[in-house]
């Protein structure tokens, strides 16, 4: 089992190398695990911050994959996009890259796992999003690339949108024209 302070084993499992690593860290830094230090009176600065930044670069960049995939319609980008950020399906992701074992909880480690893992998962995986949003200088190209790669199994689930067909009028023929009275 890999150590929670092994970095690049978790920049491997990402893809990502970060120029700043204090960026990571704090990514991976639960509030309760930061809450321990502080009473240690030692300065911890949590993953809250990050995790809001990294659900808006997430809604972001799906709504923008879904615009590549024929999405045009309000209503179907806003369902499928909501489908995908939950934090249930957030959950799924981290599962399959294991960032559990990175993640910094601290000792109630066990009781926060049993009542609230998904959350727990959900939450870092947006703030590993926002991290790396900030150590790529705000490119968010470098994390569409990231979040493609994280979500392609989900991505390749949805089916490209047709654009709604227009119905076309028939002409209206000579016989049965409408004249106006005079």
């Amino acid at each position: 089992m890999e150590k929670k302070d092994d970095m690049s084993g978790i920049e491997t499992i990402i893809g990502y190398h970060f120029f700043e690593r204090q960026h990571l860290i704090r990514a991976l830094t639960h509030p309760a695990y930061a809450n321990e230090l502080i009473q240690q009176n030692r300065i911890c600065l949590t993953q809250d911050a990050y995790s809001t930044l990294g659900d808006a670069v997430l809604k972001t960049s799906l709504i923008l994959f879904l615009m590549e995939k024929g999405f045009q319609d309000k209503g179907a980008i806003t369902k499928t996009k909501e489908q995908l950020e939950d934090n249930r399906s957030l959950a799924k992701v981290g599962r399959r890259m294991k960032i559990k074992r990175f993640i910094r909880l601290g000792r109630g480690e066990k009781d926060l796992w049993q009542s609230g893992e998904d959350t727990i998962l959900a939450d870092t995986m947006e703030a590993i999003i926002g991290a790396i949003y900030l150590d790529s200088d705000a490119g968010l190209g470098v994390v569409r690339q990231c979040i493609g790669t994280w979500f392609e199994p989900e991505l390749a689930r949805i089916k490209r949108e047709e654009p709604p067909k227009k119905k076309i009028k028939p002409p209206l023929s000579s016989t049965s024209r409408r004249v106006r009275p005079r």
